[in-house]
């Protein structure tokens, strides 16, 4: 690490190169800006680590203002192979597993100054067979009814959930620990929610910005589809496979074009990175253990615009709505992360909801600070956890 300098973003915002084990670097941007704060909240003192999606890279410059003025620090992770981070050579956005980004994270946390990430459970390997739906085993769907986890009733149920959250928040925490929020978009918020199951207690909540938890074509198409990519990645990893974005999402949010956003194209072309079998993989891997259920301890907030536009020809429908996912899909699979999990949709919003039109971000920001102020009250789990002891008792 060479320190901190100026950022590309200039003024108020600054870089740090994480030099990592593997060899590839990381880049962690921080937003260093002034500005007027809001009044403190169950927000201020917190951290909040942002992660972004495919072929893509930090440039949000108003997402770090919302969040500083909130009383967080806010910090940005280019990963490597991906904007700030790439190198001369390398493949854009290439990776084998996406728990190769565990380096990134953790170097990021510890350049934040955080003690540690928790101990992480040991993930299914890159190649592991698939079970016949493609989701690497049962989806606890099908077949036979599971037993009751709470013969209580749903009060029990209701008790138990919010005892254990406020166990939780209640637990003495380490000197200097400050509350750690993790807010991943696309592809990287499928990346942290794979991380946060991994590091149970490292995160205190976790935002999701149309995350793809789940491929376009369903748990079904993936499991045909699967197979046939993990059979290219192990003989022809880099081999790009058919470019399937018509350049809709650029259109939409370029200034060049119908947007409003202005970013290095670079390192967000417009048509996207070349897709490879060995990146495709690694993201059918992790979308197989989010439907197998990942059990993250910490609440989940996922938002996602109210409908998808995946039409191949051009529509002014698809300057309000998500051309990249299924969102009715992804918002299915957002189930199975975890059993606190809050769905927002968002009329209008585009696949980075946080890019659409102003009108349509500003609910958005309103939206995701009342709920991220809410997980990170302890006063108020503690206080709802005792109100609902005595109707377990009835």
């Amino acid at each position: 690490m060479n320190g901190w300098q100026q950022d590309v973003l200039g003024p108020g915002f600054e870089q740090l190169t994480l030099e990592l084990p593997a060899g590839s670097p990381a880049t962690l941007v921080r937003h260093a800006g002034g500005g007027e704060r809001w009044e403190p909240s169950a927000l201020t003192g917190a951290d909040v680590l942002y992660v972004h999606g495919w072929s893509d890279y930090f440039f949000q410059r108003e997402l770090a203002e919302f969040w500083t003025r909130a009383g967080a620090a806010f910090y940005a992770l280019d990963l490597h192979n991906y904007g700030r981070s790439l190198r001369p050579g390398q493949s854009p956005g290439q990776v084998s597993s996406l728990t190769e980004y565990d380096g990134d994270i953790a170097a990021a946390l510890t350049a934040m100054g955080r003690r540690g990430a928790g101990t992480p459970v040991e993930p299914a390997t890159a190649n592991e067979p698939m079970a016949a739906n493609g989701s690497g085993g049962s989806s606890g769907r099908p077949g036979a009814e599971p037993e009751d986890p709470h013969p209580g009733g749903p009060m029990a149920w209701v008790a138990e959930a919010l005892a254990a959250l406020a166990r939780r928040r209640a637990a003495p925490a380490e000197p200097g620990r400050r509350p750690l929020v993790l807010l991943g978009h696309s592809t990287g918020g499928l990346t942290l929610s794979l991380w946060a199951a991994r590091h149970p207690g490292a995160a205190d909540a976790v935002v999701l910005n149309s995350p793809w938890l789940e491929f376009q074509a369903s748990e079904v198409g993936r499991a045909m589809v699967a197979p046939l990519i993990q059979a290219r990645s192990r003989f022809r990893p880099l081999a790009p496979l058919p470019p399937l974005d018509p350049g809709f999402y650029t259109r939409a949010v370029s200034s060049r074009f119908d947007g409003e956003w202005d970013y290095e194209q670079k390192w967000r072309p417009d048509r996207g990175f070349p897709v490879t079998p060995g990146f495709l993989n690694a993201v059918f891997r992790g979308q197989a253990e989010v439907a197998r259920g990942l059990g993250i301890e910490a609440p989940v907030l996922v938002m996602l615009s109210d409908k998808s536009y995946l039409q191949p020809r051009w529509s002014g429908d698809a300057l309000a709505a998500d051309v990249v996912l299924n969102v009715d899909t992804v918002a299915r699979r957002a189930l199975d992360l975890g059993r606190d999990v809050t769905l927002h949709r968002v009329s209008g919003a585009f696949h980075d909801i946080f890019l659409s039109p102003s009108a349509i971000r500003a609910h958005a920001y309103a939206g995701m600070g009342r709920w991220a102020e809410a997980a990170l009250d302890a006063g108020a789990a503690r206080r709802w956890a005792e109100r609902a002891e005595p109707a377990t008792e009835a």
